[in-house]
């Protein structure tokens, strides 16, 4: 894990906060600024968006010519909804014991 990585990840802890900023007079977070663990899932997640939600002055999802993909306020809140959603839901799968201890031995072994 790079420097840059170590600064934004879950891992070793984000002491700087997430990294919002404002571009085009709106405070978002861009891509390469999340969660170092997440930003392969964020960017996943933002690919199956309907198309709608990715447009206008209600997006959760912006494009910057020059900084590149971000997600908005509303994006970032529907993101952590969507992912606290499907943890909680985990809870109540029939191997969440046993996926919690395969987790556990991979990350420290």
């Amino acid at each position: 894990m790079g420097i840059g990585q170590k600064v934004r990840s879950l891992h070793c802890g984000f002491q700087q906060g997430l990294g919002f900023e404002v571009i085009a007079e709106e405070n978002v977070i861009l891509l390469k600024s999340v969660p170092f663990e997440l930003e392969n899932v964020i960017a996943k997640w933002i690919a199956v968006l309907p198309l709608d939600l990715m447009d206008g002055p209600a997006a959760l999802v912006k494009l910057y010519p020059n900084e590149g993909l971000a997600l908005t306020e509303s994006g970032w809140s529907a993101f952590v909804s969507w992912m606290t959603e499907t943890l909680n839901n985990a809870q109540y799968e029939p191997d969440f014991a046993q996926q919690v201890q395969q987790s556990v031995i991979n990350s420290i072994g």
